[in-house]
């Protein structure tokens, strides 16, 4: 999906989680809105330690282990039902991930299962965990936004509450790059089908730099954002942040200001993991620290 037009489908990974359970409420969310089915998946792994442990008299589906395990994803479906609404239609599809050479690591099956489903967007639950955190803990979020080629929304367990039933605005941080225009699109079609505003945030260095964007440059930034995004019947709004010279704090302090349920879509670079970590990224910091629903594309 490199147009970010709007999705086809979502697919929203699930295991008994406040985490995956905020993921879930906010697909079926993006589902009632953008019109489109909802697929709930859950990776079935199976331990290394038991591929020497499944005799040889014994098929793999009459394994107890397997079957645990098979328990555990039912009972995921059932906490993903709970906080969706019962009205959703279509009901969301359930699909049990696994494989004959045994999954061994849930991101993998997510994004080979994004990618086999045209105009997808993952929409995943993540705790909010340190670098080192997310290194030692193996982030399933982590390793999914930074390798799908589809748009991925982030969502993290304090937006999961009964009064989020709505998307109030939509914020596009610009920057005039073609991940950027990507992911005006994609905030065009969200904003068009939930009724909501779009403010357009352009970041500008605290201190102002001798090589800052000039007003010209940022007039120009707006303006090309305008034409990606479209008619937005609700409006645009332009607002200029300052910030470190990331920007990803500004960009998730103002969102946190807002008291409307917003949601951000933005582009990312699709540097790589390690890299990100090592050079510094808008987005990368953004999911980190904002407290609401965050879409990126590449």
């Amino acid at each position: 999906m490199t147009t970010a037009t709007l999705p086809t489908l979502l697919v929203a990974p699930v295991n008994d989680s406040p985490a995956a359970r905020a993921g879930a409420r906010h697909a079926a969310l993006l589902a009632q809105l953008l019109r489109v089915p909802l697929q709930l998946v859950h990776v079935l792994p199976l331990r290394p330690a038991e591929l020497s442990d499944v005799p040889a008299n014994r098929t793999l589906e009459e394994d107890r282990d397997r079957s645990l395990r098979r328990t555990a994803a039912r009972d995921a479906f059932v906490s993903a039902r709970q906080v969706i609404a019962p009205t959703l239609a279509p009901p969301p599809e359930e699909i049990i991930l696994e494989d004959a050479g045994f999954v061994r690591h849930p991101a993998r099956a997510i994004i080979d299962h994004a990618h086999r489903q045209p105009g997808c967007l993952l929409v995943i639950g993540a705790r909010h965990l340190s670098d080192v955190g997310k290194f030692m803990a193996g982030s399933v979020s982590d390793a999914v936004i930074h390798e799908a080629r589809c748009p991925v929304t982030v969502v993290h367990p304090e937006v999961d509450h009964e009064a989020v039933q709505r998307i109030g605005r939509v914020l596009l941080p610009v920057d005039g790059s073609r991940h950027g225009e990507r992911a005006a699109r994609l905030a065009g079609e969200l904003a068009r089908c939930a009724g909501a505003p779009v403010e357009m945030l352009f970041c500008r260095p605290g201190e102002e730099p001798l090589n800052a964007p000039s007003e010209d440059e940022s007039t120009a930034i707006f303006g090309q954002a305008h034409r990606q995004l479209g008619d937005i019947p609700a409006g645009i709004a332009e607002r200029t942040l300052r910030g470190d010279p990331y920007y990803g704090r500004a960009i998730a302090d103002y969102a946190g200001r807002q008291r409307d349920n917003p949601v951000i879509v933005m582009g990312r670079r699709g540097q790589g993991a390690w890299r990100e970590k090592l050079l510094g990224s808008v987005s990368h910091r953004v999911i980190d620290l904002a407290r609401c629903p965050v879409t990126v594309t590449v």
